[in-house]
């Protein structure tokens, strides 16, 4: 398994956008930790000592016990031609994690960068499974994770390819599809069901997400600021967002 510092071969363009994303996600959860501080003072001030010890822990309980998860739809069109695309979607940087893999410290692979299949295993015969890590650190470097990927094939014939309303995907449409699935500290953290298809617009990509547990109330913030820079990121890697619905559930 080869190394690599997370901002090798990571397009300027992808960059500029993730760390600009960073920082108001680095803000907005300071916001929010700020705010939880807020509440518990004016409690311990303002109320007698067992009223505002309860309040305290059910604050607390509020924004770190994990009652939410999220779905969604997304929707992309590019340029390139279905085979570029079907690539980058099986590299070890898929263009849908780059708020991942563009921030992490140490990206771990055996392949060949970027637009190559990284850690990919399987037989000559069979598309092969990619595999890789992100080394990530946040709370300024005290705090790391490590967030595992692996990218497999699930071919054109299987049941799982992404439909959308009237202009379904059917097994004959799909170019290839993939399950991309990642863990976080050991721990399921999502899987994006992606079908590739041609179209006189160009290469369009279905994308279904779903995640794999859930999160704490902390982590809404953090995925509202992730929208409002999904379609730039997405565009600095050549990628167009036709659609886009996302949905969160307790």
């Amino acid at each position: 398994m080869s190394s690599t510092n997370g901002a090798a071969g990571i397009p300027p363009e992808v960059a500029s956008v993730v760390r600009r994303y960073h920082r108001v996600e680095r803000a907005v959860s300071w916001l929010v930790a700020l705010v939880v501080v807020a509440v518990v003072l004016t409690a311990i001030r303002t109320l007698d000592l067992l009223p505002a010890a309860l309040v305290a822990i059910g604050v607390v309980a509020l924004v770190r016990v994990p009652i939410v998860s999220r779905s969604g739809r997304t929707r992309l069109v590019a340029d390139a031609d279905p085979s570029a695309v079907v690539a980058a979607f099986r590299s070890a940087t898929p263009p849908i994690l780059a708020f991942q893999w563009a921030a992490a410290d140490e990206i771990d692979s055996g392949g060949e960068g970027r637009n190559g299949v990284g850690g990919a295993d399987g037989d000559a015969d069979a598309a092969p499974t990619t595999r890789a890590t992100y080394d990530l650190s946040y709370l300024f470097g005290l705090r790391s994770v490590s967030m595992n990927l692996e990218v497999r094939s699930v071919g054109v014939d299987d049941a799982g390819a992404v439909t959308d309303g009237d202009e379904a995907v059917t097994d004959g449409d799909a170019v290839e599809t993939l399950e991309v699935s990642a863990t976080a500290g050991g721990r399921p953290w999502g899987t994006y069901h992606v079908s590739i298809r041609e179209s006189d617009a160009g290469t369009v990509v279905d994308v279904a997400l779903t995640t794999d547990r859930r999160f704490d109330l902390r982590s809404v913030p953090q995925a509202l600021v992730a929208e409002r820079y999904f379609d730039r990121v997405l565009s600095a890697q050549g990628y167009r967002v036709a659609d886009r619905s996302v949905s969160w559930s307790t």
